[in-house]
């Protein structure tokens, strides 16, 4: 059975999500600093320039930690706790004919997914991936061993 989550891979997202706050943080108390020193040197012939740059220092360094909490933080720190939750709870075994959909769509506050039906011998049961990990799955519609959680796949064997 290949396992698609494992608490080594939970460790790394949360160790990126960490490190990356650390980064944003750091970016700003940078700015700061660097500002207040700015502000310390004023006189009244360089007042106007000095202003401009302690604005533009903080601005850019204001955006540079929004732009990475938004689309680094957030999505790592989302996918940490989303693997979390699926080695926290205990898996269902399901065997089928597996069918995963092209369309994906974002789960608020959680991670992005693709629809997928099983075809099992009790009729049709629909499931979820996580985008990211749909490519490990095998293409070409063989049997399948699934192993679920809350309806997302997080691990399968080719039986036939």
């Amino acid at each position: 059975m290949k396992h698609l989550y494992t608490a080594g891979e939970a460790q790394r997202w949360r160790r990126r999500a960490s490190l990356v706050l650390f980064v944003s943080l750091g970016a700003v108390a940078a700015a700061l600093t660097t500002d207040i020193v700015l502000c310390t040197r004023v006189s009244t012939g360089n007042a106007q320039q000095l202003l401009l740059w302690v604005i533009a220092l903080f601005t850019l360094a204001g955006w540079a930690a929004i732009l990475l909490l938004w689309f680094v933080y957030v999505p790592a720190k989302a996918q940490a706790e989303h693997i979390g939750g699926m080695l926290a709870e205990e898996p269902q075994l399901l065997e089928g004919v597996l069918t995963i959909h092209r369309e994906s769509f974002h789960i608020p506050r959680s991670v992005t997914v693709r629809k997928a039906t099983l075809v099992t011998v009790e009729g049709e049961k629909s499931l979820h991936i996580s985008a990211a990990l749909a490519r490990q799955l095998p293409a070409g519609g063989g049997k399948l061993r699934l192993m679920t959680v809350r309806r997302f796949i997080t691990g399968f064997e080719v039986i036939a």
